[in-house]
């Protein structure tokens, strides 16, 4: 079984999808569905370092809603449906996550979505590309270092959603040095790595990210899960084929997780 594993419903603060439509939507289309829950602490809590210097600086926490979710949405769970959470990973929250991370969960995908406080969604347009692209990318790599709760590692395109200079400089030629200690990281922990498809229309963007695939698998990496990263009905499940041929280029296996056990996905 294949599965989109990376997904968020109207239990997360920016989407309004339903479970049900979305395993229906997901069904129709031979995949399964792995809901991926917004997990992004942002104000003081009793988990929270204060020695640490990458807290978020934004006005409020961006999870989920933890009074419907997980569980509320458990007796959904199946062979082809399952639950996880996405956690954005910074130091300051490195205990909170933990705990999190610990509960119930099949899955648990590590993303960066703030960089030493900055919110790469909101902020990313004002930085000076060349500086903040090796900055992400040894700022990936230090979380990676200390957080060792999670299974997969999100997107790691992120950074170049969201400011055109960063996009165009994002690609392994450009950082070598930085992509080779963060992908041996990931590959020496056994962890997976996302094809995330949320740019997948674009297929410059396509042939940008394979080398950093093939390098992962040079250094060391096996594994990839793949994810739509939706918001949206229309988004579930799209481009996973174009996702299938990047993995089978780059000689990396689809996996999804289950009890936060690795499955290979055939």
């Amino acid at each position: 079984m294949y599965f989109d594993a990376h997904i968020h419903s109207a239990a997360s603060p920016d989407s309004q999808m339903d479970p049900v439509e979305i395993i229906a939507e997901l069904k129709a289309k031979g995949l399964g569905t792995v809901f991926t829950e917004h997990v992004d602490f942002v104000t003081p809590t009793e988990g929270r370092d204060y020695t640490a210097t990458d807290a978020p600086k934004v006005p409020k926490d961006f999870i989920c809603d933890f009074d419907i979710y997980p569980d509320n949405y458990r007796h959904l769970r199946s062979d082809t449906v399952l639950i996880g959470v996405e956690i954005g990973l910074t130091a300051a929250y490195l205990e909170l996550n933990t705990q999190v991370a610990g509960n119930n969960y099949d899955f648990v995908l590590g993303s960066i979505h703030y960089v030493d406080g900055i919110d790469l969604y909101n902020d990313a347009s004002k930085l000076e590309a060349e500086p903040f692209c090796r900055r992400y990318l040894t700022y990936s790599l230090e979380m990676v270092e200390i957080s060792g709760f999670f299974d997969s590692f999100a997107h790691i395109d992120y950074i170049a959603r969201y400011n055109s200079n960063i996009d165009k400089l994002f690609c392994y030629k450009n950082f070598p040095r930085e992509f080779d200690a963060l992908l041996k990281a990931l590959a020496d922990r056994d962890l997976a790595m996302e094809i995330n498809t949320a740019r997948f229309g674009d297929d410059r963007l396509v042939g940008q990210l394979l080398p950093i695939y093939k390098r992962f698998k040079a250094l060391g990496g096996r594994y990839v899960t793949i994810g739509s990263d939706s918001h949206d009905l229309l988004a579930l499940g799209r481009y996973h084929d174009k996702a299938l041929g990047v993995a089978a280029m780059a000689g990396l296996i689809p996996v999804y997780y289950k009890n936060r056990e690795r499955h290979i996905c055939e």
